[in-house]
């Protein structure tokens, strides 16, 4: 049993209502333990309501069916304040009138049963005959009230039963657990409580008291977790100021180092620029000091002429001089861009570090306020324990333990979930410099054209279909000859022809298509249904009519267009349908996808980055879609032109060794001009733009020792036009 407790140890915020902040008046106890005025909640709990918000720790209670008044009270608390008004009255005036001998004389006790004062002699008589021999226990001395060991329990045992509710003037003698353990006398158990679970009150306090004392020591394993949450939340907002603090050094030496590169570069581009204007330099007044000597042993007429040609080298050099000073400030003011872009990316990862200490830090400051409230619940919980224990008040324990051990089981629970991700609350997450950085440094497709290879070299009257560069330099065209023939080049940047081959077909004028497998195999379709390869090593070729290789092909379904993924030696085929088919090397049919809804057909297909790239004929656009499964997914739509105003709709794309998409847009009203667009590796945006002829019908690139280039062609033209991708 648990030692008595004085009533002076008990903390006078114990007895305040925290509503009016005055000493608590008819008190009611919550089911979190909470004490108010019966009166202050009445005021605060709106009309009608069927719920009532606890003011302390903000937890939500459903009301009794009469409302604020079914409430339970709490005697202990009650006691407790009704002996503290009687000492503090007396303290105040002695001087009293006894109940019995109405005169008004110094008190010397006080009747808890007759509720009055007692005088000297009316108090000796009062504690000595039987006539009020029921009294004897409720007598309280006064003389004991400035003891320092009042005790708690002594002033529950001076109380008398509570009140029967439905009949005032008869005292609680049982209760009955079927109403929560109300007070009720004799005569209720005929009436409104007959045939309800009735107990005799000390028999129930007793099983309340031991429920409670299991009850206490599953918390107390809690105790010592719950009051040491702060130092774990002290610890671990230091060790996210650390984190934070780490990894801002983090980004400062990257900016630094990249910041660094990037002037050395722009030194040696600078540098770069010296030497060869100094080189030219050189080279002209050589060639002058050359040709003076020479001409000074020739004629006048000699001597004009020489001036003349000096003039032309020297509008020449002046010619190279300026096109050096403009690509080293095109590439200058390239990596002068990047430079931004790192000062841009870094103020990035700064603002993400504070955003995420700022999120991190609240998470915390709301974790550290959830246990505040949690201490302050511990504490309510132990004091109200502790008083309970020392009252050993039947009555007063029968009402509260069972709110008790519903609070003790709320407040468990919240301290095991409490710190719950409080590790993860010192992490923060920050990435590296991307390559977008780099990216913003890369420069795009020449201005002029550099080469143009003509394919009448090869045969007359030859005109192209279709052409796929090479990783050696290499170039394969298909088209159509003369005499109604289509065949299959392959040639050099030169236009000289490397090999040729004829391809048997039905229809000479049906869409032919290629693109390289591998550096010596060629894929092809053509003739409405043919899928074929070319094997440059022995010229060999082999093929394969589609619909019978895959037996549901719809009548009217033509092949359209042909691009190859070699990462996994597939060959994909495009149909003037929503269907894609796909191949493996040996021209067996592995699966078919389904385009997305709103994609017509594939007017030009390419892979990149384990994706389809599709340019659509019927809505003019061009997406990006997935080749997982047999069902297509868009992953993103490709950005058009934003110049000229008109009606762009796309017709080829391409891809380089880099990862960069190009795409050939058409402009059809008003300005039927042609563009090529340079995307971003991940295509999210237009890197730049070239206009070229407006005759030009489709792209491709190939590999050279000089570099990467794109070749464009005309509609059945025989010139394959050449720009460089610097």
């Amino acid at each position: 049993m648990a030692s008595a407790t004085p009533l002076k140890d008990i903390d006078e915020q114990f007895l305040q209502c925290f509503i009016c902040m005055e000493q608590l008046k008819e008190p009611k106890i919550l089911p979190c333990l909470h004490r108010y005025c019966q009166e202050c909640l009445k005021k605060f709990a709106k009309k009608g309501a069927k719920k009532i918000e606890c003011v302390t720790c903000r937890k939500q209670h459903t009301l009794p069916k009469d409302g604020i008044d079914g409430l339970m009270t709490d005697f202990n608390t009650k006691n407790i304040i009704e002996f503290l008004k009687l000492h503090d009255s007396v303290k105040v005036d002695p001087l009293r009138s006894c109940i019995h001998c109405k005169k008004k004389l110094k008190t010397s006790a006080f009747c808890f049963r007759c509720n009055d004062f007692l005088c000297k002699t009316c108090h000796d008589f009062h504690a000595s005959s039987s006539m009020f021999k029921d009294h004897h226990p409720h007598i309280f001395s006064l003389s004991e009230a400035e003891a320092a060991n009042l005790t708690v329990q002594k002033l529950s045992s001076l109380k008398e039963a509570p009140r029967c509710q439905a009949h005032p003037g008869k005292l609680s003698e049982l209760c009955c657990t079927t109403c929560n353990n109300l007070p009720i006398c004799m005569s209720c158990t005929y009436g409104e409580h007959k045939g309800h679970d009735l107990t005799e009150v000390t028999s129930l306090a007793e099983i309340q008291r031991e429920m409670l004392s299991g009850k206490v020591a599953g918390l107390m394993q809690y105790k010592e977790k719950a009051y040491e949450m702060h130092e774990e939340i002290r610890k671990t907002k230091e060790k996210l100021e650390l984190n934070v603090n780490r990894e801002k050094l983090k980004a400062q030496e990257q900016l630094e180092d990249e910041e660094e590169r990037i002037k050395e570069e722009i030194r040696n581009t600078e540098e770069e620029l010296e030497r060869e204007q100094a080189e030219l330099e050189e080279g002209v007044m050589a060639k002058e000091s050359l040709r003076k000597k020479d001409l000074e042993k020739k004629m006048k007429k000699l001597r004009e002429e020489y001036e003349l040609v000096c003039e032309e080298e020297r509008r020449e050099a002046d010619a190279s001089s300026k096109k050096l000073r403009e690509d080293n400030k095109r590439k200058t003011e390239r990596l002068h861009a990047g430079l931004c872009a790192v000062n841009d990316e870094i103020k990035e990862l700064q603002t993400s570090l504070k955003t995420q200490k700022d999120q991190q830090s609240r998470k915390i400051e709301e974790l550290s306020d959830h246990f505040d409230e949690i201490v302050k619940r511990f504490e309510t919980v132990t004091t109200t324990i502790h008083c309970i224990r020392a009252a050993q008040n039947d009555w007063a324990d029968v009402q509260c333990i069972p709110n008790v051990c519903r609070a003790i089981k709320l407040l468990s629970k919240d301290v095991k979930k409490g710190n719950t991700g409080l590790g993860n609350l010192s992490v923060v997450e920050v990435r590296g410099l991307s390559s977008a950085v780099t990216e913003r440094c890369k420069a795009g497709i020449s201005k002029d054209v550099e080469s143009v290879i003509d394919m009448q070299n090869v045969e007359e009257g030859w005109r192209i279909s279709d052409t796929t560069g090479n990783t050696d330099g290499s170039i394969a065209v298909i088209g159509r000859a003369p005499h109604s023939q289509t065949h299959l080049a392959v040639i050099n940047m030169k236009g000289d022809l490397l090999q040729r081959n004829v391809i048997p077909v039905s229809f000479p004028y049906a869409t032919c298509q290629c693109s390289f497998l591998t550096q010596s195999q060629i894929a092809f379709i053509c003739d409405f249904d043919q899928l074929g390869i070319y094997d440059m090593r022995d010229q060999s070729l082999k093929s394969a009519r589609v619909k019978d290789v895959i037996t549901n092909w719809p009548s009217d379904q033509v092949v359209f267009r042909v691009t190859t993924d070699p990462v996994n030696g597939n060959i994909i085929v495009g149909s003037n349908s929503r269907n894609v088919y796909i191949f493996n090397n040996q021209l067996k049919h592995i699966k078919t996808i389904t385009l997305p809804a709103g994609i017509g057909c594939a007017g030009d297909i390419a892979m990149h980055e384990g994706g389809l790239l599709v340019c659509d004929p019927a809505s003019n656009k061009a997406f990006a879609v997935t080749v997982h499964g047999s069902a297509s997914q868009v992953k993103y739509e490709f950005t058009e032109p934003t110049i000229g105003g008109g009606d762009w709709w796309t017709e080829s794309v391409c891809t380089d060794q880099d990862g960069y998409v190009y795409m050939l847009w058409r402009d059809g009203f008003p300005s039927k001009s042609v563009i090529v667009c340079k995307y971003s590796r991940n295509c999210s945006q237009i890197e730049m733009m070239r206009e070229v002829d407006g005759d030009i019908q489709s792209i491709t690139s190939v590999q050279t020792k000089q570099g990467e280039k794109l070749l464009v062609y005309k509609s059945n033209q025989p010139q394959l036009f050449v720009y460089g991708l610097v």
